[in-house]
């Protein structure tokens, strides 16, 4: 076993469970965040540094481990910026590019405002200073189905919901903070919507003399592919009778979904590469949009205009592919098309990540009672495990399968898991990622 897997390994083990899940948000229509100085998971102290302020790699050895991130996550951005003159708040504008603020996921790198549409993207900053501003620019359109929403944490304490207006503005994350060393997370809850549910970053406010500090980069990195489930669609209403209760962004946060869950519980980098409705051959009903080995490629989802994504700005350790819902709608799917169709995907990432361990997940939303005559659970677990075999048996021995349990009421919105439901499947998922890492030479 190398010596990178013994120490990734060592840290896995390590990482507490209670982690896992942020409370249910409160509303915060003000859209300001107030933290207590008290440093917390991502806070003051957490941060690795050598002599000089270096960060230390895995292990805490001098320098950056292989392939690791730079202090700008997937933007790579190096060069100092200037800071605006101070307002008359006493703030200054903090520039986006500023090469220690981390990003995190799908993120199209504009120096002059990195752009997002994936769920879950991130921006991670270690600050010195007693406030914290957002400059943001927003495309939704407003109504129950395109406002909006992040989730922001100050110094590691629970999440606040934000909601976000269309265009550009100010929002306060943090005021009155104590002296000393702070972080805060903003974590996109929505999806991309067609790309009404995309973000900008302006820049940051902070008061004049504050300094950025490079945070902490996380030991492994995963990456989650999948639909609505790994959005966090309608995830926090909880229901018996959910044929009352239909998609709103309000109620939906990929923060809180599975992946997300399972990366804090194994203290990882996560990246959500997700849209609702998509399948591997066929999309919910036959409907348009990008099946995913097509929106795969991309940076900003269904936008022709966005470059695609450059895939060495983030290589995982892990890969986990949960997707079949969509492809198994009524009236069924035709096996031989969904299974080749896995198949190609499954190698298009593996060319991509030859290292990674790839994890092909089905569950928890198909049952054997719908579509009737589909038998659609037990032929989903069929379909996809004689992929991974088929796979494993011409040579890629790093390729898995794992079937979730099926789901139960009482259930978000649409049918689709709870909160509950997704803090199991967290839980499923990490213990066979451990499971399977710690059986790797």
């Amino acid at each position: 076993m190398s010596f990178r897997r013994l120490l990734v390994l060592a840290l896995l083990w390590g990482c507490s469970d209670k982690a896992g899940q942020p409370p249910n948000s409160p509303d915060v229509s003000t859209g300001e965040a107030s933290g207590a100085s008290a440093a917390g998971a991502s806070g003051a102290g957490t941060a690795e540094a050598g002599a000089g302020g270096q960060l230390l790699g895995v292990g805490g050895q001098p320098g950056a481990a292989p392939n690791a991130l730079g202090s700008s996550g997937v933007c790579g951005f190096t060069a100092p910026v200037e800071y605006g003159a101070a307002a008359a708040d006493g703030l200054v504008d903090v520039p986006p590019n500023d090469p220690n603020i981390f990003y995190m996921g799908r993120v199209d790198c504009k120096p002059e405002g990195p752009a997002f549409a994936f769920p879950a993207v991130s921006l991670r900053v270690r600050f010195v200073g007693s406030a914290l501003d957002l400059r943001l620019r927003d495309s939704g359109t407003g109504g129950a189905q395109s406002t909006n929403y992040y989730d922001v944490s100050i110094d590691g304490a629970a999440p606040t919901r934000l909601e976000v207006a269309a265009g550009d503005h100010v929002y306060r994350l943090a005021r009155d903070l104590a002296d000393g060393e702070h972080s805060a997370e903003v974590v996109k809850r929505v999806e991309s919507n067609t790309n009404s549910g995309k973000g900008q970053v302006l820049g940051l406010r902070v008061r004049a003399g504050s300094t950025l500090l490079p945070v902490r980069q996380k030991p492994l990195r995963v990456e989650f592919v999948g639909d609505s489930i790994t959005c966090g669609y309608g995830d926090e209403v909880s229901t018996t009778t959910p044929d009352n209760f239909h998609y709103t962004t309000l109620n939906s946060n990929a923060n809180a979904a599975y992946g997300a869950v399972a990366a804090r519980q194994l203290d990882a980098e996560y990246v959500a590469v997700a849209v609702s409705g998509r399948g591997v051959y066929r999309n919910y009903g036959g409907g348009a949009g990008e099946l995913a080995p097509v929106f795969y490629n991309d940076t900003l989802p269904d936008d022709t205009t966005a470059p695609p994504w450059d895939f060495t700005r983030y290589l995982p350790d892990v890969v986990v592919v949960n997707l079949g819902t969509n492809d198994f709608s009524p009236p069924g799917p035709d096996h031989d098309a969904y299974k080749a169709a896995y198949t190609s995907f499954l190698k298009q990432i593996r060319g991509h990540y030859p290292a990674a361990l790839l994890l092909a997940v089905v569950g928890p939303m198909l049952s054997d009672s719908y579509p009737a005559g589909v038998q659609a659970w037990t032929t989903v677990q069929s379909d996809v495990s004689g992929v991974v075999n088929e796979l494993s048996a011409q040579g890629d021995a790093n390729v898995h399968f794992l079937a979730l349990t099926p789901q139960s009421a009482p259930y978000g919105e649409d049918y689709h898991p709870t909160l509950a439901t997704h803090q199991q499947m967290a839980q499923a998922v990490v213990g066979e990622i451990r499971r399977l890492l710690g059986s790797q030479p």
